[in-house]
């Protein structure tokens, strides 16, 4: 992998103090059309995506800078890197209730499911786009116990009610990747059930 040029660098600091919510959730400040810089920064953003030099939250966050800024995103080349980019990105979304990620940016899933209603968010979107590339990345996250957080008032309420863990998660959008039913249970030693049965599936 090629070496990171000095604007690069900067680039990629720049996105990483900002943060998500900086770049996309602070209405009129928000960050994103800064970085942009209408279109003069592109190639170096889709060098950041593409460049394993950079830790996978900034990777992360210069292609959703990419996604949200240009329809020519995202190249064929770059399948494999975002089918990893975004699976870590569910697993880094579980890390502590102070997560750079929150569970908004995954939907409600299986909650809207139930409604007939599809809720992935943005994130979501985004990982199930990346297609069956994805399901060996998530399937390493099969174990991963750590509860997603959800933010604002009544997302919050909503979302940590239902106690999703980032197994559950990416059990979630395995099913809807690979077109496996997955069903929900309230209480956990269901949900690892379930979640066995389907890594036998995958086998």
């Amino acid at each position: 992998m090629k070496n990171i040029d000095i604007n690069e660098s900067k680039l990629a600091s720049k996105l990483t103090e900002a943060g998500f919510s900086g770049l996309f959730q602070y209405g009129e400040r928000s960050l994103c059309d800064s970085i942009w810089q209408d279109g003069k920064n592109q190639k170096t953003l889709i060098s950041i995506v593409s460049n394993t030099k950079h830790n996978d939250y900034t990777r992360l966050l210069a292609s959703e800078v990419l996604y949200a800024k240009t329809n020519e995103y995202p190249p064929a080349n770059l399948d494999d890197a975002l089918a990893y980019i975004y699976s870590q990105a569910l697993e880094i979304s579980g890390e502590n209730e102070g997560s750079l990620l929150s569970g908004n940016l995954w939907g409600f899933m299986y909650h809207t499911d139930r409604l007939g209603i599809s809720n992935y968010g943005i994130l979501g979107k985004h990982l199930i786009e990346c297609g069956i590339s994805a399901i060996p990345n998530l399937k390493k996250i099969l174990d991963n116990d750590n509860l997603l957080y959800y933010e604002g008032s009544r997302d919050a309420t909503t979302g940590n009610m239902l106690k999703y863990r980032v197994k559950d998660a990416a059990a979630y959008y395995i099913g809807k990747i690979a077109g496996v039913p997955i069903q929900f249970y309230e209480n956990y030693p269901e949900r690892d059930a379930e979640i066995e049965r389907l890594k036998d599936k995958l086998k």
